[in-house]
């Protein structure tokens, strides 16, 4: 089975975009800062299981921006930077897995969804992003549409 880093590399970066509600003043938190795949807790549905993935992100509501590092199933690198808003307008993905366009939507404060397809379009993505209420979690539900067929995956995040 190969490594489908096309659906894999635009999920993880769209996590990252998620904003939170503070539960004090119930205002959007900045998601700055770096957040780790759990491996063991996610399941990629037809993809092979990365080995590692790293995100750091700069965020200013907004605009944000995200680079995301990682190895993938065969102990290859993965490299993708992005600069972008969530305004549902479609932005390009750069970098050695780059090309990806993706959008994001707020649909309220802790949950946005998206769209994600490949540079050579014959993968797509829709997919929801929630952040738990301490916000320290982000989980990344997304229906995958490709070769392999459709599946569904389910992406854990966790800030380090």
């Amino acid at each position: 089975m190969r490594t489908n880093t096309k659906a894999l590399v635009p999920g993880c970066m769209g996590l990252f975009l998620m904003l939170w509600v503070s539960p004090l003043n119930a205002k959007i938190l900045n998601t700055t800062g770096t957040w780790k795949l759990n491996v063991e807790k996610s399941d990629f549905g037809k993809d092979p299981k990365p080995q590692t993935i790293m995100v750091k992100v700069v965020h200013k509501e907004p605009a944000f921006k995200y680079s995301v590092t990682g190895t993938n199933s065969k102990a290859q690198p993965i490299n993708v930077e992005f600069d972008g808003a969530i305004d549902g307008k479609p932005y390009k993905e750069t970098g050695t897995q780059g090309g990806t366009t993706v959008t994001y939507k707020r649909l309220n404060d802790s949950t946005i969804e998206g769209t994600a397809t490949s540079a050579d379009g014959k993968t797509s993505e829709a997919f929801t992003l929630a952040v738990s209420k301490d916000g320290k979690v982000v989980t990344r539900k997304a229906t995958v549409k490709g070769p392999e067929g459709e599946y569904t995956t389910l992406q854990i995040y966790e800030k380090q």
